[in-house]
C-alpha cells in the first residue's frame, strides 16, 4: 500500500497523480486501468474518495485527446464535448432561435417595430416646442372666436 492514513495521504495521492500524468501513457485503456487501480488502492487504504480536484485532473488525463483536439467542428464524433475555450467560441458564434423568428432569409428584420422611448433631453425640447405652438394656436383661436362689432340694420325703412 502506497498510502498511509497517519501521514499526509492527500499530498501522497497528488504526487502519484503527477507521476501518472507525467508518464504520458498513449493507450487510453492503459491510462484508465492505471487510474482505476490508483483510485481503488486509495479507497481501500484510506476509506474515502480522493480529492475532487485530483479526480478532475485524472479524468482530463483520460480524455486528453478530445480536450487537446483543435478541430473547430467536432461533429465527427457521436458525443462530442468541447474544452472551455472551444465552448466559449461556440457560444459567441451562436444566435438564439428568436433571431431566426425575426429575420428572413433575405437578411431583413421582420420584427414588429416598437417606438423608442424619449430621453429626458428630447422630452424637454418637445415640450418647449409644444408650448410655443400652443401659444400661437391660442392667439389664432381667440382672434377667430372673438365677438366682432355689432351692426344693426333696419330693413323696413319708411
Amino acid at each position: 500500500m502506497r498510502f498511509n492514513p497517519t501521514e499526509d495521504y492527500k499530498a501522497q495521492f497528488e504526487t502519484i497523480v503527477n507521476e501518472i500524468i507525467n508518464e504520458c501513457i498513449e493507450d487510453r485503456t492503459d491510462r484508465m486501468r492505471a487510474i482505476q487501480a490508483l483510485a481503488d488502492e486509495y479507497v481501500l487504504s484510506i476509506g474515502e474518495r480522493p480529492d475532487p480536484i485530483q479526480l478532475e485532473r485524472l479524468t482530463n488525463y483520460i480524455l486528453r485527446e478530445e480536450i487537446t483536439s483543435q478541430l473547430s467542428n467536432k461533429t465527427s464524433t457521436e458525443y462530442p464535448f468541447l474544452s472551455e475555450r472551444q465552448l466559449m467560441t461556440r457560444r459567441n458564434g451562436e444566435r438564439s432561435i428568436k433571431c431566426a423568428e425575426e429575420y428572413g432569409s433575405d437578411g431583413r428584420n421582420y420584427k414588429t417595430p416598437k417606438r423608442r422611448k424619449w430621453n429626458t433631453y428630447e422630452s424637454i425640447v418637445i415640450d418647449r416646442n409644444a408650448k410655443i405652438r400652443n401659444k400661437e394656436r391660442r392667439k389664432k383661436y381667440r382672434k377667430a372666436t372673438k365677438p366682432g362689432l355689432v351692426e344693426t340694420y333696419n330693413l323696413h325703412e319708411e
